[in-house]
């Protein structure tokens, strides 16, 4: 994938203006202030309730509290028996003392943060409450195979516990709490101080407990899972952009570790298997994170991916290893290369932050370090095992700022679609404006072009047919004594070829019969005059494409020919005039025919020659069939 595609489009001059963090930046400082500076269960001001935080302890399988006489030892708390008593387990008593400086007038309750056992509470030697059932829970141990001295700890939904206690079990002056704890063999056992007070104080510090390890867990895996399948069907949809389906795996990876280690009750399948799968999600949430640092960073380092692949299908074998007990030195450390892993894509995302300079790499640098705190706080640093564990919080920045680039990803993107299509639609405005300017210039000049075309027909058809009559009338008139009647001839051929050239010009919209009619109205009359009888069977044809003015003065200059010579040379008594569809569908036919002697085919003239070209313009052809009893002009015309 290229970097511009998830990394900021700002120019790297950016990052030294921190003046104005974004708001994610800010959120990421106040969580790693949080975790740092834990907040207290309740106010250290309130002087009812009391943090208890000193007690005695002593290894007892007594079922009821061992009396004072018993070998107690001095033990602080929070209490973890991997360091105060390694390779303990078993029972164990804690013996706590505290004052009051007046009986109780209202119900009194004991929050224990941290029980990472199973235990039951006594005040005063009256028994309040337990956690589970302790011969249950002891058999079924024994059934189980243990984990190895020095093993990862796998937790299993240890909550905060709130034990209700009457108002009359305590009293002014010396009390005692009695806390009787089993820690299996091989787990490590783990028990914070204890807050004893007024129940409506204690019972808010401990819902505020349970929030932080129990409900924001949940919370945590639910929304880890959901974004993780969310980023997967993503990239399924991009399947080139490979970082996106290392942000899946990351998210689904990083809550199966999360469900399985603070949110599940009981595993599934026994504890070393469980434990197995409870840290390979680590293992696997660590290594796609640092492909996914490497696929953002684009950077392409096929050595380190396949270390990171080894190592990911090397660790399940290690880890078993670690749990059962053999194989040495080297399993039970192994759980030190999450750390290393985990610091290599820091290290990643500060290099990337320092190069790009921008406030995205930044908050990926932030949000990865996130992490490394939270782990290096609570395993190497011996962070306080009775504050909350804030390891299920460790992605949450990491989604939320992936989630972020995604947001901001799509609104760029979206800003700049929307930019663009409003420069097209001014673009397209302009040039629709430009177009339509063009039009008109074009149509325009078709309109003076058609003008002049027009013109020059008219000159052409008139100087040709107008006046070539005129021409030999004039002749006649001026050089033949009594040749009137040829004047008149000449002065009347000159008006029909006038009357031809307006008829052309009516508006026929492609169809014969108007121009067909006018010509019927200009020889109906002149021909009855001179005794000739007129049959007129034109009917209805398809439209002709061919219709134009000109085409339709070329159709009736090859009528007229047609009937002048038939008026002069054939001494016909009938003209039949007939229209319809050729045969092949594809032409219309006119047809004339006369009953008049006829002339030899072999016979030319300037006239035929004229009317043939004419013809051939029209895109049809002319047939002339003389016979004895009579000639047939037949001319076809092209429908389209």
């Amino acid at each position: 994938m290229k970097l511009g595609r998830w990394g900021s489009s700002r120019p790297t001059s950016d990052l030294p203006t921190l003046r104005h963090p974004p708001a994610v930046l800010r959120l990421y400082i106040l969580a790693l202030a949080m975790v740092l500076a834990p907040p207290q269960c309740v106010a250290e001001t309130d002087a009812l309730v009391l943090q208890l935080d000193r007690a005695d302890f002593v290894l007892s399988d007594a079922s009821e509290p061992p009396p004072d006489e018993a070998a107690w030892i001095p033990q602080s708390l929070p209490d973890n028996w991997l360091v105060s008593h390694p390779g303990a387990h078993g029972y164990g008593w804690y013996r706590l003392q505290f004052e009051l400086p007046r009986d109780p007038d209202q119900l009194y309750a004991a929050c224990v943060p941290l029980l990472e056992t199973f235990g039951a509470l006594y005040v005063n030697g009256a028994y309040v409450g337990q956690t589970g059932d302790f011969e249950l829970i002891s058999r079924t141990a024994q059934s189980s195979q243990p984990f190895a001295q020095g093993a990862p700890p796998v937790l299993l939904g240890f909550p905060p516990r709130l034990f209700s206690i009457r108002r009359d079990l305590v009293h002014a002056g010396s009390n005692t709490i009695h806390l009787r704890v089993w820690v299996k063999p091989g787990t490590r056992g783990a028990v914070s101080g204890v807050t004893i007070g007024p129940e409506p104080l204690v019972h808010a510090a401990y819902d505020h407990r349970v929030f932080l390890t129990v409900t924001g867990p949940r919370m945590v895996v639910i929304g880890s899972a959901g974004f993780g399948i969310f980023i997967l069907l993503l990239w399924l949809r991009r399947r080139h952009e490979t970082m996106y389906g290392y942000a899946g795996l990351t998210a689904l990876t990083f809550a199966i570790f999360i469900a399985g280690r603070y949110v599940v009750t009981a595993p599934f399948i026994p504890l070393p298997y469980w434990g197995l799968v409870v840290w390979s999600g680590l293992e696997a949430y660590i290594v796609f994170m640092c492909l996914f640092a490497l696929r953002y960073g684009g950077w392409r380092k096929p050595r380190w991916e396949l270390w990171l692949w080894a190592y990911l299908i090397v660790s399940p074998v290690i880890d078993y290893a670690s749990f059962v007990g053999i194989g040495g030195w080297v399993p039970q450390q192994w759980w030190l290369m999450t750390f290393v892993l985990t610091a290599v894509y820091v290290a990643i995302f500060w290099t990337i932050a320092w190069k790009r300079r921008t406030w995205e790499t930044l908050g990926l640098a932030i949000a990865g370090s996130f992490k490394l705190v939270i782990s290096a706080n609570e395993r190497l640093l011996a962070y306080p095992i009775e504050l909350p564990r804030y390891q299920p919080y460790a992605y949450v920045p990491m989604f939320v700022m992936i989630g972020w680039m995604l947001i901001d990803r799509f609104v760029r993107s979206l800003n700049e679609s929307e930019r663009l299509n409003a420069e097209l639609e001014e673009r397209v405005a302009q040039k629709h404006a430009e177009l339509a300017r063009s039009y008109e210039r074009m149509q325009a000049m078709e309109r003076q072009q058609a003008v002049v075309e027009e013109r020059s027909r008219l000159m052409r058809d008139m100087h040709d047919g107008i006046g070539a009559h005129l021409i030999s009338a004039l002749s006649l008139a001026e050089h033949s004594e009594g040749a009137g009647a040829e004047v008149v001839v000449a002065l009347r051929e000159c008006l029909d070829d006038l009357r031809l050239t307006i008829d052309s010009l009516e508006p026929t919209e492609n169809d014969l019969l108007p121009m067909m009619g006018n010509l019927r109205y200009r020889l109906d009359e002149r021909l009855r005059k001179q005794g000739i009888d007129l049959e007129w069977k034109v009917k209805q044809v398809p439209e002709l494409a061919c219709l134009t003015p000109q085409n339709v003065l070329h159709i009736l200059r090859i009528l007229q020919e047609a009937f002048t010579n038939i008026v002069k040379h054939a001494r016909a008594t009938t003209i039949e005039v007939e229209t319809g569809l050729d045969q092949d569908g594809k032409h219309v036919y006119i047809q004339v025919r006369d009953n008049g002697k006829g002339f030899s085919g072999e016979r030319t003239g300037r006239g035929l020659a004229s009317m043939r070209h004419r013809a051939k313009i029209l895109g049809g052809r002319l047939d002339i069939e003389p016979s004895t009893a009579g000639t047939t002009l037949n001319l076809r015309l092209p429908i389209s």
